[in-house]
């Protein structure tokens, strides 16, 4: 694996789990969510971009994508 793919590895992971401890889900429910309506794919897409944001503002705009995508937590 390269250093890239494994930073992205790594933000990915606490990403998830900022968002978990957010919405009060297990890190495999916040998984599954975030993978059902495109938030990881977010990450993935634009991680040059989140990586340099805070966490919390990394949950805020999954949140926001997500809620696009058909999402409904809150």
């Amino acid at each position: 694996m390269d250093k890239l793919t494994h930073d992205k590895a790594e933000f990915c992971v606490a990403a998830i789990s900022e968002f978990a401890k957010r919405y009060g889900l297990s890190d495999a429910q916040a998984f599954c969510y975030l993978d059902r309506f495109e938030g990881i794919h977010l990450i993935n897409e634009h991680y040059n971009i989140v990586h340099t944001l805070s966490f919390g503002d990394v949950v805020d705009a999954l949140s926001l994508y997500c809620r696009r995508k058909g999402g409904h937590l809150s």
